[in-house]
């Protein structure tokens, strides 16, 4: 038992300095909330079980009782982490389900079914009962509470994997890689603590789950543009020397130049709040039309984007180059104003090096941007 504390008081240790750096930390007000609540929650659970395992078998008075309400607590934070947890898996994962008033109130349905069961169980014993003694015996209907947080942690992780499986994009899997380890970590623990009375996993493989999610946010944060939602320059520069020699069979790398036409007047016309606006339409068109297919995309700076592409030919970059401006056009149409894109490219050549890669296709973007404004 001194080693089942021991184990719940490092993980409500690390829960804590979690509690700590979020409130210190810089993070969207929405995602500080809500990682802010799911920790808050984990710490209690962990404190009511260490609770529990100091009142089990103690003699003085009032002990007994103390004992009951306490087991009664447990359960019932049980069933209330396990929503949070699989709540904030399915905000994390971009899911809308929330903004429904049906779906919130049959997510929350086994949550309450839990609670209730756990209060009653002080005198129908169906989830536990304490002895003459003061020791704790399991009830009769505890696997209904294994059950909900089952049914919890099971839908949250499914709901990663499959989300996963239709995400092309290497910044949102990343991120669907730490929401899955959300889920399937206390998983996994919870269905050894529940097969071995008094070894403390779940904690462990909660707080794991915790640390990997709050290490992908912090990673986000650095790696990821706060405007466009897009991997920033940083992100380019590793990504392109990580890839530069990998060599995939009738295909070639090519980086994409995109810059947009006219910014610079859409700021002066209409404020910079609307340039932000035109970037972040940029933004959805390149998510929109290269996410899906796997490339890698940026915003390298200012109005300027990064794409890199491993295609088989330059009619298939001409393709994508038409995709990208037909869309753009259509995403501009609710706007005051149309915009238009130039996009430059360039294959990378056997023993090219990466500065020279990106020269080439800046020198393409300049060929573009020097035509139009011949034919204006």
């Amino acid at each position: 038992m001194s080693l089942y504390v021991t184990i719940n008081l490092l993980c409500a240790i690390m829960i804590i300095m979690l509690m700590f750096m979020v409130c210190r930390g810089v993070m969207h007000e929405t995602d500080r909330k809500t990682f802010y609540r799911l920790c808050f929650h984990t710490q209690l659970l962990f404190s009511l079980d260490v609770l529990w395992v100091l009142l089990d078998g103690a003699t003085y008075t009032g002990a007994r009782l103390l004992n009951y309400l306490i087991n009664a607590a447990y359960f019932a934070q049980c069933g209330i982490l396990c929503y949070y947890w699989s709540r904030y898996s399915l905000i994390l994962s971009g899911s809308q389900r929330f903004s429904g008033k049906v779906f919130k109130v049959l997510f929350a349905l086994p949550m309450v079914v839990e609670v209730v069961l756990s209060i009653v169980s002080i005198k129908t014993g169906w989830y536990f009962t304490i002895d003459a003694d003061n020791h704790y015996h399991r009830g009769s209907l505890l696997f209904i509470q294994v059950t909900v947080m089952f049914i919890y942690l099971v839908y949250s992780l499914l709901v990663a994997v499959f989300t996963i499986k239709r995400q092309r994009d290497l910044l949102n899997r990343n991120k669907l890689y730490a929401i899955s380890a959300l889920g399937f970590l206390p998983f996994i623990s919870q269905c050894l603590q529940a097969q071995f009375t008094g070894i403390s996993v779940f904690c462990t493989g909660a707080t794991l789950g915790l640390i990997i999610v709050f290490l992908e946010i912090q990673r986000e944060m650095i790696s990821v543009d706060p405007l466009t939602r897009l991997n920033n320059r940083n992100q380019a520069s590793i990504y392109l020397s990580s890839h530069f020699k990998q060599e995939i069979p009738g295909k070639r790398l090519y980086q994409f130049i995109v810059d947009l036409d006219k910014f610079k007047s859409i700021n002066d016309t209409y404020g910079h709040m609307e340039g932000d606006n035109a970037l972040i339409v940029v933004a959805s068109v390149l998510k929109s039309v290269c996410g899906p297919r796997g490339h890698f995309i940026s915003r390298y700076g200012g109005d300027e984007f990064v794409v890199f592409a491993n295609l088989p030919d330059n009619a298939a970059a001409d393709e994508l180059c038409d995709q990208l401006e037909k869309r753009l056009v259509e995403s501009s149409k609710p706007l005051l104003y149309t915009l238009s894109m130039s996009v430059g490219y360039a294959a990378l050549r056997e023993g090219e090096t990466e500065e020279s890669l990106l020269n080439r296709a800046d020198a393409s973007l300049y060929k573009i941007k020097k035509r139009k404004h011949a034919e204006r």
